[in-house]
């Protein structure tokens, strides 16, 4: 198959990479005002988004409004008729950089052709900073990279490695003691994942920032047919370091005395099969992966949130319940105190989470001291606070 289309889609994007290239020294010469040119990983992009995803997605667009600032987005090399797709908008004054084939006969040297010309594309784009919100960058970011700052989210392939599946577990042990060696500023999300960082890598504590996540703006809600009329709520994806085991537990021995549902929001992660069957049990509703606007419903309409996670870097649903006003109970685990602050309730085993749980649903004016509490606290957390930390970082590097 001719690769004529492709290498002429590749030439046209490279010499408009070299111009800018040309313009951008040219301007330093002359000693104009020069931007900060940042690249970012954007791969958390091309599937829907969770937790890293939103991370990114909030930081680019505050980010983006700082008119010194530059962002060039590296995702895929290429995109085709058959994707990639990215599920999320993204900053319009930002550029994403891919080479578009879609239309083109696609040939099999198209993909060593485009991952080979994107080495070259990302050395043109002359970035000061790259940043690997995912742990670390990949490879052809790496290669190029002169500055680099990633984010850790969590350190549970040290904590818990139990808790992770092999694969996911041996490439993060295999990349992220020489990322974190090469890295000119780490970015932890919390003070208990920056704890974490320093105690299993000999890192200078300089190089080591905690910069709290922040809150988007809450979506519309979403009519959701069947709903239970009073539940107790669970927001996560459903794997063994979330604990989902315990709360279950939990609301077996309330059953007799709590007429309400337990709600369970979200996929069904690894080695979780053996919780499928008490996901089907009397008064349990299990709703898959849901959209913002309708998970808003059902953050709103809860009696009480339950987060009963063994390990979090940060702990996002947490927040979510607490900016809605819903009472909430997390284990006393990692970042979630840190987090939760005095407007959570906390327990440490399963007799101490049912008599949390009986005290949040028999007293009201303890449930509208937490909801008061919640809102306050979570109102704390801003994405235009964290993307001025994170830029600060940028700039230092």
């Amino acid at each position: 198959m001719s690769l004529v289309p492709t290498i002429g889609i590749i030439a046209d994007t490279l010499r408009h990479a070299v111009a800018d290239r040309v313009r951008r020294a040219w301007g330093a010469a002359a000693r104009r005002e020069k931007k900060l040119r940042i690249g970012v990983d954007i791969r958390s992009f091309y599937e829907p988004l969770t937790g890293v995803g939103w991370y990114l997605y909030y930081l680019l667009h505050e980010i983006a409004k700082h008119e010194d600032v530059e962002l060039f987005l590296f995702g895929d090399a290429r995109v085709t008729d058959f994707g990639p797709t990215l599920h999320c908008d993204l900053p319009p004054n930002a550029r994403l950089c891919m080479f578009d084939l879609r239309g083109q006969p696609i040939g099999r040297l198209d993909r060593p052709l485009t991952a080979g010309a994107y080495v070259l594309w990302m050395a043109l784009a002359d970035c000061d900073v790259f940043f690997g919100a995912n742990y670390f960058l990949p490879r052809l970011h790496g290669a190029i990279a002169r500055k680099r700052v990633i984010t850790i989210h969590d350190l549970t392939y040290k904590r818990f490695p139990e808790l992770l599946q092999k694969e996911t577990l041996a490439n993060l042990e295999a990349q992220m003691a020489r990322e974190i060696a090469i890295a000119d500023a780490i970015i932890c999300v919390s003070e208990s994942t920056r704890r974490d960082l320093l105690h299993y890598y000999a890192v200078d504590p300089s190089r080591a920032v905690a910069i709290h996540s922040g809150l988007g703006t809450p979506p519309s809600s979403e009519p959701i047919e069947g709903l239970p009329s009073r539940y107790i709520l669970f927001v996560s994806t459903i794997e063994p370091r979330k604990n989902l085991g315990a709360l279950l537990d939990a609301y077996e021995r309330l059953r007799g005395e709590y007429d309400g549902s337990l709600v369970v929001v979200g996929k069904i992660g690894w080695k979780s099969e053996s919780l499928l069957e008490r996901l089907r049990a009397p008064g349990v509703v299990h709703l898959d992966y849901l959209r913002a606007s309708q998970l808003a419903t059902v953050y709103q309409n809860a009696e009480v949130f339950v987060f009963p996670s063994i390990y979090e870097g940060f702990g996002f649903p947490l927040l979510e319940a607490m900016s809605r006003g819903v009472p909430a109970i997390a284990a006393r685990s990692s970042s979630l105190p840190e987090i939760g602050g005095d407007a959570a309730l906390y327990f440490d085993d399963v007799d101490d989470l049912v008599a949390q749980l009986r005290r949040v649903l028999t007293d009201p004016a303890l449930r509208e001291q937490l909801a008061s509490r919640g809102r306050a606290r979570a109102a704390q957390f801003r994405w235009d606070t964290a993307a001025e930390q994170t830029l600060a970082v940028l700039r230092r590097v």
